[in-house]
């Protein structure tokens, strides 16, 4: 979510072709209604993805206490098999190893 000033900062000055509609060429062709799924839309992929988008960048933060403010959980339910709870533990432990990964490589460059 985004408030009314992150909003009018990314339509006017950081999103190529603008945040909000009109959806105007070249940056959008068709009014905005091409190709572009619902997961481009609603998942925030036009902020997030570089080609026709906003490029911003995402900071997750991984502790327990704040790792699930940063979840959305969809309510149609046409997509889940298993409970979400499932799949975020899943998440967090990939990108703690990620992390942790990351961490032993950095250290092991800077000893050399």
């Amino acid at each position: 979510m985004g408030t009314k000033r992150q909003i009018y900062h990314w339509h006017t000055d950081i999103c190529p072709g603008s945040f909000l509609p009109p959806f105007d060429a070249p940056h959008f062709r068709f009014d905005g209604l091409d190709l572009r799924d619902v997961e481009w839309w609603s998942g925030g992929l036009h902020l997030f993805t570089l080609r026709h988008a906003c490029n911003m960048q995402r900071i997750v933060l991984l502790d327990d206490t704040t790792f699930g403010k940063h979840l959305l959980y969809h309510t149609a339910n046409n997509k889940q098999q298993n409970k979400p709870y499932e799949y975020a533990g899943e998440l967090v432990g990939q990108l703690r190893t990620v992390t942790q990964n990351a961490q032993r490589e950095r250290e092991k460059r800077e000893q050399k």
